[in-house]
């Protein structure tokens, strides 16, 4: 043999399979694309500086790793689809007196044939790409585009290293596989039929039982900060329950097909349900895939959408005014333990907004003083408790309520009416509108009744903790005297973990339309001023000012870039789960097409004419390929409760926004599911013909 035999051999035997091989070699190459446009953008300096891009490495750090898990499952999947795909081939050179080493050779040749033009190719099309996507992400942030072109070169290396180690993994099991095997086991393995499977009743139930609990953990799911900690565990539980439902659920559900006589022995369903129940076992698995992925790409565009979508809200809901201050003067010991901890005086913190508004052109429209306490309870006996948390960290959210408690001086400061409470009685406001049918007449708050004498259509304070919570009240009571027993409770139980008063400045500003640089300059120019009256002279030392300013434009800003930024994440990830739909839903086709080409032919001789085969390819068709579709829809129904509290933490609280967007998003999907259907059944009847 000649040096270059089994290199040509291994480029001939691609060109040949090239129905199979140009669909992996796509694949590979997009996702290389894909892997280095996230890399790229996670190490992008430009993005880091930007306004309120704290967050946007972060965030495309996890597109990296999900990305980057989804090329190492993906490939290797399909790996083993066309490694099973070629049985017969490789069987057929070693019955021919091919060695399994000169069988290696050409494999290894092949692998490098596809490293070569995956990786490649694959950067060479994401560094063309990384303009773009740069250009997309900073309309999505609506942020202006620099001019230039880079190349991250630690990008390239990350991304070659990763995508070489996949494929050379995926060639020791293709050649551990060969090793393994018989020639004859090989040269039948394209040819050998599936057994008629057994109904796995145990598997079955598991799959009930996993799918049942992931639902379950959706539905009861109450707490936003719960429900972020269990997500993840309700996606493995439904995961799982799918796989092993469509594995032993669809076996269960084709037999009793077939036990119905009135249904199985008619010439429409007989040839599909006896196709589907004696290939269901490799179905079911890429059946499963599909219905996975396509919740994926729901779940994903759905949500980042909806946040995207209602960022605005968001801001204007959680920033009702322009600028809110607080300061606190500290002084430590030698040993770094707090020796006195004092706010700053009202009249202070009021001068400096004053003096920041005015050297910055801005002018004060309303300006209030804020004094509020913010406690957490539990839940126990019908009444609230503070405690300690016990446990595991999801059983110490478990009836959590979040109290956010004022005076009814301060509530009439504030632009409140008067309420005129006695010192047992109290007004209450659910912070979250999906309470607001608040109906309690009496509070337990640490063994002492408070009455409600009115419940509040809105509340001048939010806490920040509205978000983490839905059971969020706003509480005014009756003087400052209930408020310091409230307090002396909580420090009694909570120690040095307690809640303390915030007090804080709250400013608006006339003309609302300042850009993030006001918003910049006028914290400066506070601090500036804050500090300077903290320390006429010169600062002692163990004495430090901490200063917390907020504006609504930085917010906007933040907001904007983390919203954005996943809206981002979410359209190249569900572009990743489509593409690898398609792909699989391809193969599918392609490979039932070449097993149904056979027996299609044989029903047309023994009488069928050429409609009625078409009619049964099409109930088969219809069935295999819209099953998955209607199991993501249900996925996603059920997975809207935990959804929602999740939006609820990211601070998207409108269900109205989230209901239209998963409905447009799942309408979208399925018509673009429907078009993928069109085309792989059109080659799938090319075949069978």
């Amino acid at each position: 043999m000649g040096k270059l035999f089994f290199p040509k051999m291994a480029a001939g035997n691609l060109v040949r399979n090239r129905r199979f091989e140009f669909p992996y070699l796509l694949t590979g190459l997009i996702t290389v694309a894909m892997f280095y446009n996230m890399t790229f953008l996670t190490f992008h300096e430009e993005l880091k500086n930007m306004p309120g891009g704290a967050t946007i490495p972060t965030i495309m750090n996890l597109g990296t790793m999900v990305v980057g898990l989804f090329a190492v499952i993906f490939l290797l999947y399909t790996n083993t689809f066309l490694m099973k795909r070629r049985h017969k081939e490789i069987g057929l050179y070693n019955i021919l007196g091919m060695s399994k080493r000169h069988i290696a050779v050409v494999m290894l040749w092949e692998t490098v044939y596809t490293c070569l033009i995956t990786v490649v190719g694959g950067l060479l099309l994401g560094i063309l790409l990384s303009k773009l996507m740069l250009l997309l992400l900073y309309k999505i942030l609506f942020f202006s585009v620099s001019f230039g072109f880079m190349v991250s070169w630690k990008s390239v290396g990350i991304t070659a290293v990763l995508f070489v180690a996949i494929y050379l993994v995926a060639l020791l099991l293709n050649l551990l596989h060969v090793h393994l095997s018989k020639p004859v086991e090989l040269l039948k393995g394209g040819s050998v039929g599936e057994k008629e499977p057994k109904t796995k009743v145990l598997l079955a139930i598991l799959g009930v039982v996993t799918l049942g609990a992931g639902y379950y953990i959706a539905i009861t799911t109450e707490s936003p900060l719960e429900a972020l900690m269990l997500f993840f565990l309700a996606v493995i539980l439904v995961i799982i329950g799918t796989y092993f439902l469509f594995v032993a659920g669809s076996i269960f559900v084709l037999k009793a097909l077939k036990k119905n006589k009135r249904f199985y022995y008619n010439k429409k369903h007989m040839p599909a349900v006896s196709g589907l129940l004696y290939r269901m076992k490799q179905n079911a698995v890429g059946l499963a895939s599909i219905a996975i992925l396509a919740t994926g790409v729901l779940v994903m565009i759905s949500t980042t959408v909806s946040l995207y979508a209602g960022a605005e809200e968001t801001v204007k809901r959680n920033y009702p005014q322009d600028y809110y201050l607080s300061a606190r003067y500290l002084q430590w010991s030698d040993e770094g333990q707090l020796l006195h901890s004092e706010d700053m005086p009202r009249e202070t913190l009021l001068r400096a907004v004053e003096r920041g508004a005015e050297k910055n052109g801005l002018t004060i429209k309303k300006m209030d003083f804020q004094e509020y306490l913010t406690v957490s309870y539990k839940n126990e006996n019908g009444g609230l408790y503070c405690r300690q948390a016990g446990g595991n960290a999801a059983d110490s959210l478990k009836g959590l309520s979040v109290m956010t408690y004022i005076t009814q001086e301060m509530y009439r400061s504030l632009g409140g009416e008067a309420l005129n409470l006695a010192e047992n009685e109290i007004a209450v406001c659910p912070m979250d509108i999906r309470q607001r049918d608040f109906d309690r007449t009496e509070i337990a708050i640490e063994g002492d009744n408070y009455q409600v004498k009115t419940v509040l259509p809105e509340f001048p304070v939010r806490s920040g903790m509205e978000e983490v919570s839905t059971n969020c009240y706003g509480v005014v009571v009756a003087d400052e005297s209930v408020l310091a027993r409230l307090y002396a409770q909580q420090k009694q139980v909570y120690g040095n973990a307690a809640s303390d008063y915030t007090r804080r400045i709250a400013a608006s500003f006339a003309g609302r339309g300042a850009n993030g640089d006001v918003g910049e300059k006028l914290e400066r120019d506070v601090e500036a001023y804050l500090k300077e009256a903290a320390f006429p002279q010169q600062q002692e030392p163990g004495e430090s000012l901490v200063i917390t300013g907020n504006t609504v434009w930085g917010a906007r800003e933040s907001v904007t870039a983390m919203c954005g930024a996943l809206l981002f994440l979410g359209i190249i990830l569900g572009l990743v789960c489509l593409f690898a739909t398609v792909l699989i839903v391809y193969y599918k086709q392609i490979s039932e097409g070449y097993e149904d080409r056979v027996r299609f032919q044989i029903m047309q001789k023994v009488g069928m004419s050429r409609r009625e085969v078409k009619s049964t390819i099409n109930s088969q068709v219809l069935l295999v390929f819209f099953l998955p579709l209607v199991v993501a829809g249900m996925h996603l129904a059920f997975a809207f409760p935990i959804l929602e509290k999740v939006l609820h933490i990211l601070l998207l609280s409108s269900t109205s926004l989230f209901v239209v967007c998963s409905l447009v998003t799942f309408g979208v999907f399925a018509a673009v599911y429907t078009l993928i259907y069109m085309a792989t059944a059109r080659t799938y009847y090319k075949i069978v013909r």
